[in-house]
């Protein structure tokens, strides 16, 4: 004899109701170096100005590798002589700027790097679920 198992079917319906809000800040953060070409950074058609070249906002020149890396909530742009560089022409790094062109000895160098945060805060007020079940 064999013995089956009966099973009961039956259907849930859950209604969610209530209130949910929900602000997001963006904040920029914006972070500018200052440096002048000088003779060593331009070799064979190509301009390399190192971390140490820089200045930063307060005036303080930068470390080794002290240049911001990009991320993906960062972009940069790279003026020279104030004039905005196309994006494929200038490579960033911890360590240096390149640009491949060679650069006029003193002409400035400026960079321009902006990383952008977001933050959210959700709030939810008189959430309520209504399930029947039906069979």
């Amino acid at each position: 004899m064999s013995l089956r198992l009966i099973k009961p079917y039956q259907s849930a319906t859950s209604t969610l109701s209530g209130t949910t809000t929900t602000q997001t800040a963006v904040t920029p953060i914006v972070s500018r170096y200052f440096a002048s070409v000088v003779i060593g950074n331009i070799l064979g058609g190509v301009t390399t100005v190192p971390a140490t070249s820089f200045k930063n906002d307060q005036g303080v020149n930068l470390p080794p590798g002290g240049l911001p890396v990009p991320g993906a909530d960062t972009f940069y742009n790279v003026f020279v002589n104030g004039i905005l560089q196309q994006g494929g022409l200038v490579t960033l790094t911890a360590n240096n700027l390149t640009i491949r062109t060679a650069l006029t000895i003193g002409v400035s160098v400026n960079i321009e790097v902006v990383n952008i945060t977001a933050s959210s805060t959700t709030n939810t007020t008189g959430l309520s679920v209504n399930t029947t079940i039906q069979s």
